[in-house]
C-alpha cells in the first residue's frame, strides 16, 4: 500500500505536468491562421534593407551631398539674369501753348505732360573668367563629400546586414534548441516506458519509475523554455520585417557550418582595401585638400565678364542699349584671415593622416581577432561533433545495460542528461561558427 502511494501520487502529479506542458508546446489549430512565411537569410536582409530607418537616413546624406555637388558645378556656368520694373506717379497737367495769328484768331493748343509710367527692363549675362581656383576647389570639395557619404552608407549597410544576420542565426539556434529538447523528451519518455515495464515485471524498484517521471517532467519544462525562446527570436525577426510580432515564420536556412577560404594575410589585405572606413577617411582627406585650395583662393584675383541689354522709357516710347563690362577684384588685405584658414586646413589634414593610420591599425586588429574567433569556433565545433558521437553511444549503451538489468536507471538518466548538454553545446557551436564567419566578413568589409 505504501509503495503504491509513493509511486502513484508523484505519477499523478507528473501526469498533470505532462498534460499542461503538452498543451503549451503543441500549438492549437486555429481556423484561418495564415501559413508560415517562408524566409531565407537573403530575403530577410533584402527586406530589412528596404525599410531600415538608419539606412534611409544615410541614403539621404548621399542625396544631399550630390545636390551640393550640383550647386558647386553650377559655378562653372554663365549666370543669366532678367530684371524688370514698372513705376507710375502723379500725372502732370499739360502746357497751354498760344501762337499769335494776326490775320485771324490766335492758335491755342495744349501740349500733354510727360508720361508718368516708366518701364525698365534689363537682361544680363555674367561669366567668371578666373576665380583663383575657388570654383574648382568647391567642386573638388563637394565630390569628396559625395564619396564620403557613400562610404558612410556602405558602412551603415554592413552593420545593419550583420545585425540582421545575427538575429536570423539566433532564431535558427532557438529552433535547434527546441528540436534538441524534444529529442531529450522522447528519450525520457522511452526511459519511463522501460522503467514502468520493469517495475511491473518486478525486476526493478518503484523508485526507478519515479525517477523516470521526474526526468520526463524536467524534459517537458525544457521544451517549454526553448519554445518560448524561439517565439522571442521570431518576434525579433517580425519586428525587423515590420509585420505582426506573432506572425509564423518558416526559416529555410540552417546552421550548417560554412567554410571560410583564404588566409589571414589575404583577409587583412582585402580589409585594408575595401573597408568603408578607409574610403570615408580618404574622402575626408581629399575634402581637406580641396578646402586648402579653397582657402588659398581668397588671396587670388577674380575676373568677371558681363554683357547686358537695357530697355527703358515709357510703355509707348522706349529705347534700348547694350553694354559690356570686365571687372577685376583683388583683396589686398584681409587681416590674415586667408592665411589662418589655410593653416587650419593644413593642420586638419595632418590630423586626418594620423587618424588614417589609427584606423588601419584598428582594421588589422579587427581582422586578426575575427580570424582567431573563427579558428576557435572551428575547433570547438570539431570537439562538439566528436563529443556528440560519444554521448549518443554512451546513452545507447546505458539504455541497453538497464534493459538487460546490468545497470541502474540512474546511469541511463545521467547519460541522457549528458547527451542533452552535448547536443545543446553542438547547436551553440554551430551558431558560434556562423557568427564568427559573418563577423569576419564584417571585419573584411565584404565577401572574402
Amino acid at each position: 500500500m505504501l509503495r503504491r502511494l509513493l509511486t502513484s501520487a508523484p505519477a499523478m502529479a507528473v501526469t498533470a505536468v505532462i498534460v499542461l506542458a503538452t498543451a503549451l508546446v503543441t500549438p492549437a489549430a486555429v481556423q484561418g491562421q495564415p501559413a508560415p512565411r517562408r524566409l531565407s537569410l537573403a530575403e530577410l536582409v533584402t527586406a530589412v534593407g528596404q525599410h531600415n530607418l538608419q539606412l534611409r537616413a544615410a541614403a539621404f546624406e548621399v542625396a544631399i551631398a550630390e545636390a551640393q555637388l550640383a550647386q558647386a558645378r553650377g559655378g562653372r556656368s554663365p549666370q543669366v539674369t532678367l530684371t524688370g520694373s514698372y513705376s507710375t506717379g502723379q500725372q502732370r497737367p499739360g502746357t497751354l501753348v498760344t501762337i499769335p495769328n494776326p490775320p485771324g484768331p490766335d492758335i491755342t493748343f495744349t501740349v500733354p505732360g510727360p508720361d508718368s509710367d516708366q518701364v525698365l527692363l534689363r537682361v544680363g549675362i555674367q561669366y567668371q573668367l578666373y576665380t583663383g581656383g575657388r570654383v574648382e576647389a568647391q567642386i573638388a570639395l563637394a565630390e569628396a563629400n559625395v564619396r564620403g557619404a557613400q562610404a558612410v552608407l556602405a558602412r551603415v549597410t554592413q552593420q545593419v546586414v550583420f545585425s540582421t544576420q545575427q538575429a536570423y542565426l539566433q532564431a535558427l539556434l532557438a529552433r535547434e534548441r527546441v528540436a534538441a529538447s524534444r529529442q531529450t523528451l522522447e528519450q525520457a519518455e522511452e526511459s519511463l516506458r522501460v522503467a514502468r515495464a520493469r517495475v511491473q515485471a518486478g525486476v526493478a524498484p518503484g523508485f526507478d519509475e519515479l525517477q523516470a517521471e521526474v526526468a520526463v517532467a524536467r524534459a517537458l519544462q525544457e521544451v517549454v523554455q526553448t519554445r518560448s525562446g524561439a517565439r522571442n527570436a521570431d518576434a525579433s525577426l517580425n519586428a525587423l520585417l515590420n509585420q505582426r510580432l506573432d506572425a509564423p515564420l518558416d526559416l529555410t536556412d540552417t546552421l550548417d557550418p560554412r567554410p571560410v577560404p583564404g588566409t589571414l594575410a589575404a583577409a587583412t589585405e582585402r580589409a585594408l582595401r575595401q573597408r568603408p572606413e578607409i574610403a570615408e577617411l580618404q574622402a575626408r582627406i581629399e575634402a581637406t585638400r580641396a578646402s586648402i585650395a579653397l582657402a588659398a583662393s581668397g588671396g587670388q584675383p577674380t575676373v568677371v565678364a558681363g554683357v547686358g541689354y537695357d530697355v527703358s522709357g515709357t510703355p509707348s516710347v522706349n529705347s534700348g542699349a547694350w553694354s559690356a563690362t570686365l571687372s577685376l577684384t583683388l583683396s589686398l588685405f584681409d587681416g590674415g584671415i586667408t592665411r589662418a584658414r589655410i593653416r587650419e586646413a593644413e593642420l586638419r589634414l595632418q590630423q586626418l593622416r594620423v587618424q588614417e593610420l589609427q584606423t588601419r591599425q584598428g582594421i588589422e586588429l579587427d581582422v586578426l581577432q575575427a580570424w582567431i574567433a573563427l579558428e576557435q569556433a572551428a575547433g570547438e565545433l570539431a570537439a562538439s561533433s566528436k563529443a556528440l558521437e560519444q554521448g549518443r553511444e554512451a546513452a545507447r549503451i546505458a539504455q541497453v545495460r538497464y534493459e538487460t538489468g546490468v545497470s541502474t536507471l540512474l546511469e541511463v538518466l545521467s547519460a541522457q542528461a549528458t547527451l542533452a548538454q552535448i547536443e545543446g553545446g553542438m547547436a551553440s557551436a554551430r551558431f558560434v561558427q556562423n557568427i564568427a564567419r559573418i563577423r569576419l566578413l564584417l571585419a573584411v568589409g565584404g565577401a572574402l
